[in-house]
Protein backbone atom coordinates (compact mmCIF):
# COMPACT_ATOMS: atom_id res chain seq x y z
CA UNK A 1 0.00 0.00 0.00
CA UNK A 2 1.38 3.40 -1.00
CA UNK A 3 2.49 5.77 1.73
CA UNK A 4 0.08 8.82 1.61
CA UNK A 5 2.88 11.03 2.96
CA UNK A 6 5.08 10.04 0.03
CA UNK A 7 2.28 10.79 -2.42
CA UNK A 8 1.80 14.22 -0.86
CA UNK A 9 5.50 15.04 -1.14
CA UNK A 10 5.47 14.36 -4.89
CA UNK A 11 3.11 17.25 -5.60
CA UNK A 12 5.08 20.17 -7.01
CA UNK A 13 5.08 23.45 -5.11
CA UNK A 14 3.68 25.22 -8.17
CA UNK A 15 0.72 22.81 -8.22
CA UNK A 16 0.15 23.51 -4.54
CA UNK A 17 0.28 27.28 -5.17
CA UNK A 18 -2.25 26.97 -8.00
CA UNK A 19 -4.50 24.93 -5.70
CA UNK A 20 -4.20 27.58 -2.97
CA UNK A 21 -4.91 30.48 -5.34
CA UNK A 22 -7.96 28.70 -6.79
CA UNK A 23 -9.27 28.06 -3.26
CA UNK A 24 -8.80 31.68 -2.17
CA UNK A 25 -10.35 33.05 -5.37
CA UNK A 26 -13.37 30.82 -4.92
CA UNK A 27 -13.89 32.67 -1.62
CA UNK A 28 -13.84 36.08 -3.33
CA UNK A 29 -10.18 37.14 -3.02
CA UNK A 30 -8.55 38.62 -6.13
CA UNK A 31 -4.95 37.93 -4.95
CA UNK A 32 -3.49 40.18 -7.66
CA UNK A 33 -0.45 41.07 -5.56
CA UNK A 34 -0.15 37.70 -3.80
CA UNK A 35 0.02 35.40 -6.81
CA UNK A 36 3.31 36.78 -8.16
CA UNK A 37 5.53 36.19 -5.08
CA UNK A 38 3.95 32.79 -4.41
CA UNK A 39 4.65 31.61 -7.95
CA UNK A 40 8.18 32.97 -7.73
CA UNK A 41 8.70 30.99 -4.54
CA UNK A 42 7.19 27.89 -6.12
CA UNK A 43 9.60 28.07 -9.05
CA UNK A 44 12.51 28.41 -6.63
CA UNK A 45 11.29 25.53 -4.45
CA UNK A 46 10.70 23.18 -7.38
CA UNK A 47 14.16 23.99 -8.74
CA UNK A 48 16.14 23.74 -5.49
CA UNK A 49 14.06 21.47 -3.24
CA UNK A 50 11.93 19.37 -5.54
CA UNK A 51 9.24 17.30 -3.80
CA UNK A 52 10.17 18.76 -0.42
CA UNK A 53 7.71 20.43 1.99
CA UNK A 54 7.66 24.15 2.69
CA UNK A 55 10.11 24.84 5.52
CA UNK A 56 11.43 27.95 7.23
CA UNK A 57 14.93 27.21 5.91
CA UNK A 58 13.62 27.05 2.35
CA UNK A 59 11.78 30.35 2.83
CA UNK A 60 14.90 32.03 4.23
CA UNK A 61 16.99 30.77 1.30
CA UNK A 62 14.44 32.26 -1.10
CA UNK A 63 14.14 35.57 0.77
CA UNK A 64 17.94 35.89 0.79
CA UNK A 65 17.84 36.26 -2.99
CA UNK A 66 16.08 39.63 -2.61
CA UNK A 67 18.58 41.57 -0.53
CA UNK A 68 17.72 44.85 -2.27
CA UNK A 69 14.01 44.67 -1.41
CA UNK A 70 12.42 47.42 0.65
CA UNK A 71 11.16 46.28 4.03
CA UNK A 72 7.54 46.54 2.99
CA UNK A 73 8.21 44.31 -0.06
CA UNK A 74 10.00 41.72 2.07
CA UNK A 75 7.14 41.75 4.56
CA UNK A 76 4.61 41.28 1.78
CA UNK A 77 6.52 38.25 0.53
CA UNK A 78 6.70 36.67 3.99
CA UNK A 79 3.04 37.46 4.75
CA UNK A 80 1.95 35.83 1.50
CA UNK A 81 3.98 32.72 2.34
CA UNK A 82 2.55 32.52 5.86
CA UNK A 83 -0.97 32.29 4.49
CA UNK A 84 0.09 29.75 1.89
CA UNK A 85 1.96 27.70 4.51
CA UNK A 86 -1.10 27.45 6.75
CA UNK A 87 -3.02 26.09 3.77
CA UNK A 88 -0.26 23.55 3.01
CA UNK A 89 -0.02 22.50 6.66
CA UNK A 90 -3.56 21.12 6.52
CA UNK A 91 -2.46 18.87 3.64
CA UNK A 92 1.14 18.07 4.61
CA UNK A 93 1.88 18.22 8.38
CA UNK A 94 5.61 18.53 7.65
CA UNK A 95 4.99 22.11 6.47
CA UNK A 96 6.48 24.86 8.64
CA UNK A 97 4.74 28.24 8.87
CA UNK A 98 7.33 31.07 8.68
CA UNK A 99 7.40 32.84 12.06
CA UNK A 100 6.53 36.50 12.51
CA UNK A 101 10.18 37.06 13.41
CA UNK A 102 10.98 36.94 9.68
CA UNK A 103 8.98 40.13 9.22
CA UNK A 104 11.00 43.33 9.35
CA UNK A 105 9.83 46.07 11.75
CA UNK A 106 6.79 47.74 10.25
CA UNK A 107 7.97 50.78 8.29
CA UNK A 108 6.35 54.15 8.83
CA UNK A 109 3.80 54.87 6.15
CA UNK A 110 5.12 57.34 3.64
CA UNK A 111 3.29 60.64 3.36
CA UNK A 112 1.11 60.77 0.22
CA UNK A 113 1.15 63.53 -2.35
CA UNK A 114 -1.78 65.91 -1.82
CA UNK A 115 -3.01 67.27 -5.14
CA UNK A 116 -4.12 70.87 -5.31
CA UNK A 117 -7.26 71.65 -7.31
CA UNK A 118 -5.12 73.31 -9.98
CA UNK A 119 -2.95 70.18 -10.28
CA UNK A 120 -6.01 67.99 -10.77
CA UNK A 121 -7.25 70.33 -13.51
CA UNK A 122 -3.80 70.21 -15.12
CA UNK A 123 -3.79 66.42 -15.08
CA UNK A 124 -7.19 66.30 -16.74
CA UNK A 125 -6.11 68.79 -19.38
CA UNK A 126 -2.97 66.78 -20.14
CA UNK A 127 -5.02 63.66 -20.83
CA UNK A 128 -6.20 65.33 -24.04
CA UNK A 129 -2.73 64.76 -25.47
CA UNK A 130 -2.84 60.99 -24.85
CA UNK A 131 -3.03 58.97 -28.05
CA UNK A 132 -3.25 55.25 -28.76
CA UNK A 133 -4.16 53.34 -31.93
CA UNK A 134 -5.60 50.45 -29.89
CA UNK A 135 -7.38 52.63 -27.30
CA UNK A 136 -9.37 55.27 -29.17
CA UNK A 137 -10.98 56.55 -25.97
CA UNK A 138 -7.73 56.71 -23.98
CA UNK A 139 -7.89 60.49 -23.59
CA UNK A 140 -11.50 60.91 -22.43
CA UNK A 141 -11.33 57.69 -20.39
CA UNK A 142 -8.38 58.91 -18.33
CA UNK A 143 -9.83 62.40 -18.00
CA UNK A 144 -13.05 60.91 -16.60
CA UNK A 145 -11.27 58.41 -14.34
CA UNK A 146 -9.03 61.08 -12.81
CA UNK A 147 -11.97 63.40 -12.26
CA UNK A 148 -14.04 60.64 -10.67
CA UNK A 149 -11.24 59.62 -8.28
CA UNK A 150 -10.58 63.24 -7.34
CA UNK A 151 -14.17 64.03 -6.40
CA UNK A 152 -15.21 60.70 -4.81
CA UNK A 153 -12.05 59.25 -3.25
CA UNK A 154 -12.68 55.88 -4.88
CA UNK A 155 -9.91 53.32 -5.04
CA UNK A 156 -8.72 52.78 -8.61
CA UNK A 157 -9.88 49.15 -8.47
CA UNK A 158 -13.35 50.26 -7.41
CA UNK A 159 -13.58 52.78 -10.24
CA UNK A 160 -12.44 50.30 -12.88
CA UNK A 161 -14.85 47.69 -11.51
CA UNK A 162 -17.88 49.90 -12.14
CA UNK A 163 -20.49 48.49 -14.51
CA UNK A 164 -23.16 50.39 -16.40
CA UNK A 165 -25.88 49.30 -13.99
CA UNK A 166 -23.84 50.79 -11.12
CA UNK A 167 -24.37 54.34 -12.42
CA UNK A 168 -27.79 55.87 -11.80
CA UNK A 169 -27.79 59.29 -13.49
CA UNK A 170 -31.35 60.09 -12.45
CA UNK A 171 -30.62 59.52 -8.75
CA UNK A 172 -27.10 60.95 -9.05
CA UNK A 173 -25.53 57.85 -7.47
CA UNK A 174 -23.00 55.13 -8.14
CA UNK A 175 -23.03 51.72 -6.54
CA UNK A 176 -19.66 50.34 -5.40
CA UNK A 177 -19.59 46.56 -5.11
CA UNK A 178 -18.22 44.75 -2.07
CA UNK A 179 -14.53 43.89 -2.16
CA UNK A 180 -12.04 42.22 0.16
CA UNK A 181 -11.26 45.59 1.72
CA UNK A 182 -14.62 47.30 1.67
CA UNK A 183 -18.37 46.69 2.05
CA UNK A 184 -20.69 47.64 -0.79
CA UNK A 185 -22.00 51.19 -0.69
CA UNK A 186 -23.96 53.79 -2.66
CA UNK A 187 -22.27 57.15 -3.17
CA UNK A 188 -24.02 60.41 -4.04
CA UNK A 189 -22.42 62.44 -6.81
CA UNK A 190 -22.20 66.14 -7.52
CA UNK A 191 -24.33 67.16 -10.57
CA UNK A 192 -21.15 68.11 -12.48
CA UNK A 193 -19.79 64.60 -11.89
CA UNK A 194 -23.03 63.06 -13.11
CA UNK A 195 -22.82 65.13 -16.31
CA UNK A 196 -19.20 64.09 -16.87
CA UNK A 197 -20.09 60.41 -16.47
CA UNK A 198 -23.08 60.79 -18.81
CA UNK A 199 -20.84 62.43 -21.42
CA UNK A 200 -18.32 59.60 -21.21
CA UNK A 201 -21.09 56.99 -21.25
CA UNK A 202 -22.46 58.43 -24.48
CA UNK A 203 -19.06 58.46 -26.23
CA UNK A 204 -18.20 55.01 -24.92
CA UNK A 205 -21.44 53.48 -26.22
CA UNK A 206 -20.98 55.15 -29.59
CA UNK A 207 -17.45 53.74 -30.01
CA UNK A 208 -17.82 50.42 -28.18
CA UNK A 209 -21.51 49.38 -27.84
CA UNK A 210 -20.62 46.09 -26.10
CA UNK A 211 -19.30 45.09 -22.71
CA UNK A 212 -20.63 45.67 -19.22
CA UNK A 213 -17.76 47.65 -17.65
CA UNK A 214 -18.04 51.42 -17.63
CA UNK A 215 -14.42 52.29 -18.44
CA UNK A 216 -12.72 50.73 -21.45
CA UNK A 217 -9.08 50.38 -22.42
CA UNK A 218 -7.33 49.01 -25.52
CA UNK A 219 -9.70 47.48 -28.11
CA UNK A 220 -12.73 48.30 -26.03
CA UNK A 221 -11.91 45.81 -23.29
CA UNK A 222 -12.14 46.63 -19.60
CA UNK A 223 -9.54 49.21 -18.56
CA UNK A 224 -6.95 47.57 -16.32
CA UNK A 225 -5.20 49.18 -13.36
CA UNK A 226 -1.87 48.65 -15.15
CA UNK A 227 -3.03 50.62 -18.20
CA UNK A 228 -4.55 53.34 -16.02
CA UNK A 229 -1.35 53.75 -13.99
CA UNK A 230 0.77 53.89 -17.13
CA UNK A 231 -1.41 56.63 -18.64
CA UNK A 232 -1.44 58.49 -15.33
CA UNK A 233 2.35 58.35 -15.21
CA UNK A 234 2.45 60.06 -18.60
CA UNK A 235 0.20 62.97 -17.59
CA UNK A 236 1.74 63.35 -14.10
CA UNK A 237 5.32 63.56 -15.38
CA UNK A 238 7.13 66.65 -14.08
CA UNK A 239 4.49 67.49 -11.47
CA UNK A 240 5.93 69.04 -8.31
CA UNK A 241 5.55 66.48 -5.51
CA UNK A 242 4.84 67.28 -1.84
CA UNK A 243 4.79 63.70 -0.51
CA UNK A 244 7.53 61.23 0.41
CA UNK A 245 7.61 59.50 -2.97
CA UNK A 246 9.37 60.76 -6.06
CA UNK A 247 6.21 60.53 -8.18
CA UNK A 248 2.51 60.99 -7.44
CA UNK A 249 0.19 57.97 -7.68
CA UNK A 250 -3.42 57.50 -8.70
CA UNK A 251 -4.11 56.44 -5.11
CA UNK A 252 -2.95 59.87 -3.95
CA UNK A 253 -6.17 61.28 -5.41
CA UNK A 254 -8.05 59.33 -2.72
CA UNK A 255 -5.77 60.73 -0.02
CA UNK A 256 -6.20 64.23 -1.42
CA UNK A 257 -9.99 63.96 -1.43
CA UNK A 258 -10.16 62.87 2.21
CA UNK A 259 -7.42 65.13 3.56
CA UNK A 260 -8.76 68.32 1.95
CA UNK A 261 -12.28 67.50 3.09
CA UNK A 262 -11.19 67.04 6.70
CA UNK A 263 -9.09 70.21 6.54
CA UNK A 264 -12.15 72.17 5.42
CA UNK A 265 -14.27 70.71 8.22
CA UNK A 266 -11.57 71.52 10.78
CA UNK A 267 -11.91 75.21 9.96
CA UNK A 268 -15.64 75.20 10.66
CA UNK A 269 -17.28 75.63 14.04
CA UNK A 270 -19.64 72.66 13.67
CA UNK A 271 -18.60 69.38 15.37
CA UNK A 272 -16.48 67.21 13.09
CA UNK A 273 -16.91 63.79 14.75
CA UNK A 274 -20.06 62.66 12.97
CA UNK A 275 -18.64 63.87 9.66
CA UNK A 276 -15.57 61.72 10.18
CA UNK A 277 -17.81 58.74 10.74
CA UNK A 278 -19.67 59.49 7.49
CA UNK A 279 -16.36 59.93 5.69
CA UNK A 280 -15.20 56.54 6.96
CA UNK A 281 -18.32 54.92 5.54
CA UNK A 282 -18.13 56.90 2.29
CA UNK A 283 -14.55 55.74 1.73
CA UNK A 284 -15.54 52.16 2.44
CA UNK A 285 -13.32 51.60 5.48
CA UNK A 286 -14.19 48.45 7.38
CA UNK A 287 -12.71 49.88 10.56
CA UNK A 288 -13.32 53.41 11.81
CA UNK A 289 -9.69 53.72 12.89
CA UNK A 290 -8.51 53.32 9.26
CA UNK A 291 -9.69 56.84 8.55
CA UNK A 292 -7.12 58.21 10.98
CA UNK A 293 -4.44 57.86 8.29
CA UNK A 294 -5.96 60.85 6.52
CA UNK A 295 -5.29 62.99 9.58
CA UNK A 296 -1.64 62.05 9.90
CA UNK A 297 -0.04 64.51 7.46
CA UNK A 298 1.36 67.20 9.74
CA UNK A 299 -0.62 70.19 8.61
CA UNK A 300 -1.88 72.83 11.02
CA UNK A 301 -5.35 72.80 9.50
CA UNK A 302 -5.77 69.14 10.49
CA UNK A 303 -4.62 69.47 14.09
CA UNK A 304 -8.01 70.30 15.61
CA UNK A 305 -9.71 67.62 13.50
CA UNK A 306 -7.13 65.05 14.62
CA UNK A 307 -7.68 65.91 18.27
CA UNK A 308 -11.44 65.77 17.85
CA UNK A 309 -11.22 62.45 16.02
CA UNK A 310 -8.95 61.01 18.71
CA UNK A 311 -11.42 61.95 21.47
CA UNK A 312 -14.31 60.44 19.51
CA UNK A 313 -12.39 57.26 18.68
CA UNK A 314 -11.37 56.76 22.33
CA UNK A 315 -14.91 57.28 23.56
CA UNK A 316 -16.37 54.94 20.95
CA UNK A 317 -13.93 52.12 21.76
CA UNK A 318 -13.97 52.50 25.55
CA UNK A 319 -15.53 49.52 27.41
CA UNK A 320 -19.12 50.11 28.44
Amino acid sequence: MADPMLATSRVSMMSRVEQYLAHRRSLGSSLRTTAYPLKAFARFADAHASNQPLTCLLVMRWIARYTQDMRVTRNNRVSALRGFARFCQAIDPRTEVPPLALLSPKPKRRAPHIFSDSQVRRLMQRTRHLRSSSARLRSITMETVIGLLACTGLRIGEALGLRFQDFDARAGMIHVSRTKYSPERDLPLHPSTVRALQRYQSVRWEQYPVGEHFFVGPRGKRLTAENARHSFGCVARGLRVNGARTRPRLHDLRHSFATKLVARWAQQSAPVEHRLLLLSRYLGHRHFSDTYWYLEPERAALQSAAESFHRYHCSSTAPR
